[in-house]
């Protein structure tokens, strides 16, 4: 969140230098998988699920990119007084300026959404913000707890394989002791076997370049 902070802040400065000097450089290369070596463009897949920090509240939240609602929606495991405006503060600045990273990237021609005929999108500008959905109803963590991250990581699963977020079933000891249980065997698998993880993002492609001039240099 560091990256669309300080690009919302140049955005919110001049939305015209928010496309030179780079500024997007870092969010289209997430975009085009360029970032993270798990990943694949985003033009392949449906949604993009995005764990959010909420650094002032020491919080997760995960938020999840729809394309064909042109929306994210939103999975908060807290609720309380002041926190609300906190959390939509920092995913505005994500729907703010995703939209104008996917077209700098032709994202809307590799995901052959046609925008003029598209009923999310033939009445929206390209620099229109997305819809910021909060989603009710959930399993909720005890105000005291630090569980955020556990919550956030079982709404993504849940989510993921298309399983309906049930509070009667949510259980956070036997979850935390699950993903404990997960973490160590694989790391006793990966040290029995003296693997090492892959540390490199995708390579990127070469970059074109074209010679301007010739020096011709003679021995005298």
């Amino acid at each position: 969140m560091n990256i669309i902070s300080s690009l919302h802040n140049v955005y919110s400065a001049d939305a015209e230098n928010l496309m030179a000097g780079g500024h997007v450089a870092h969010v289209n290369e997430y975009i085009n998988r360029f970032r993270m070596h798990a990943v694949v463009p985003w033009y392949t897949v449906e949604d993009i699920y995005i764990p959010v920090n909420i650094k002032e509240k020491h919080h997760w939240v995960l938020a999840i990119l729809s394309f064909s609602e042109r929306c994210i929606f939103l999975y908060d495991s807290y609720e309380s007084s002041g926190h609300y405006s906190v959390v939509l503060d920092v995913i505005e600045k994500l729907a703010a300026i995703i939209p104008l990273c996917l077209e700098h990237c032709d994202f809307y021609v590799k995901k052959e959404i046609h925008v003029e005929n598209h009923p999310r999108y033939k009445d929206k500008d390209f620099s229109d913000m997305f819809d910021v959905l909060f989603q009710e109803n959930l399993p909720q963590q005890p105000s005291e707890s630090l569980d955020c991250g556990v919550y956030m990581v079982t709404y993504a699963e849940c989510l993921s394989y298309g399983h309906k977020i049930l509070a009667t079933e949510f259980d956070p000891n036997a979850l935390r002791t699950r993903y404990a249980a997960t973490l160590w065997d694989y790391g006793t698998r990966k040290q029995e076997l003296n693997a090492h993880s892959d540390v490199e993002a995708p390579l990127r492609p070469p970059r074109q370049s074209r010679i301007i001039s010739v020096t011709k240099v003679f021995d005298v």
